[in-house]
């Protein structure tokens, strides 16, 4: 029979202090909570986000070009509420890929592909230690007073713009909590996570 020793109890005044800064946190954040699909901000308003993945627009054609550059000025041009298009640049995290050319290196028996991998090694390293390996996210934020109104026009921007050829999908409130933390963390991004574990602040609005 296994037993559960309790814990050691925070003496009074330290949980004061602990209260007093998880406040001053919430007072600094813009927003209340994250929940049901959208952002719940200080000024009773919520906010749906798209995430729309990278397009490279070069590869196409001239013709398919101006077809998806028309589907989508069609698609933004169709809204008669306000939104925000939000690009985050988030450091790629290449250990892993690091420690893979490592080992083949080290595996390696030719001397020429050894000594390729060591220098593309240094080069993938340079690239990690400088900040410039970032891979880009792009955003879209629909801000409204209703919950249920902002996720069906959320759902129906992402319906148009997929016409185009885009990626996009309505996130999800780990999506969502995963954007903030990109937003606040930049420097953690990379070799951090949002935790999965919920709710981060007292929930304030309730899931569709």
């Amino acid at each position: 029979m296994a037993f559960k020793l309790p814990g050691k109890k925070k003496p009074a005044k330290q949980q004061q202090v602990d209260q007093a800064a998880r406040k001053a946190v919430q007072d600094w954040l813009p927003w209340k909570d994250i929940a049901g699909g959208v952002i719940a901000r200080k000024d009773g308003q919520v906010v749906a986000v798209l995430k729309v993945e990278p397009f490279n627009l070069a590869l196409k054609s001239e013709n398919e070009k101006i077809r998806v550059i028309t589907a989508v000025h069609e698609a933004m041009n169709g809204q008669r509420e306000a939104f925000q298009i939000l690009s985050l640049g988030r450091p790629v995290d290449l250990d892993a890929y690091l420690r893979g050319l490592q080992n083949l290196a080290r595996e390696t028996g030719n001397p020429a592909r050894k000594k390729l991998l060591h220098e593309y090694t240094r080069y993938v390293a340079t690239l990690v230690a400088s900040g410039e390996a970032l891979e880009k996210i792009y955003y879209i934020l629909l801000p409204g007073k209703d919950q249920a109104e902002v996720l069906q026009r959320a759902h129906e921007l992402a319906g148009n713009l997929e016409r185009s050829g885009l990626k996009v999908k309505v996130c999800s409130d780990q999506e969502i909590i995963d954007l903030v933390f990109v937003f606040t963390h930049p420097a953690q991004a990379a070799f951090e996570r949002p935790p999965i574990a919920g709710p981060y602040l007292p929930p304030q609005v309730k899931g569709a």
